[in-house]
């Protein structure tokens, strides 16, 4: 039977939002990279308290998607550089991806799950991952 298979389950949230920003003294004489904007995705690896649970659930998500939406929503259609938290701060992928994680990571504990990998999508070739350290 399936459900006797042994392995490790992690489940998947993911966001989507349009914003601009630009890398403070990116190019070699130390100016600043010129502001762009990116379609980025942002997607969330979790893992729940117990493998599977005996109602088949490894972990319930909704708790970290609704927290998840909340930080999408506060960084959609705006110049990253210029929130709060990034303030002179490089708004690289992976400082985002580190924010998404920072934003999430008490909500997930919550609810007795874990943060396992953040993958920041900066347009659709290019990538960076978090991983915390556990």
């Amino acid at each position: 039977m399936f459900t006797q298979e042994n392995g490790k389950f992690y489940v998947r949230i993911e966001g989507r939002f349009e914003s601009a920003h630009f890398l403070y003294q990116y190019f070699a004489d130390g100016s600043d990279e010129p502001i762009h904007g990116h379609s980025w995705k942002v997607e969330v690896f979790l893992e729940g308290k117990t493998n599977i649970r005996p109602d088949g659930i490894s972990y319930d998500f909704l708790t970290a998607r609704n927290k998840l939406m909340d930080l999408v929503h506060s960084i959609d259609h705006i110049l990253i550089n210029d929130h709060p938290d990034f303030k002179g701060i490089n708004p690289t992928s992976e400082n985002v991806a580190r924010w998404f994680y920072f934003g999430l990571k008490e909500e997930v504990k919550s609810s007795e799950g874990k943060i396992r990998r953040i993958v920041v999508h900066e347009g659709p070739e290019n990538l960076a991952y978090f991983e915390p350290e556990t």
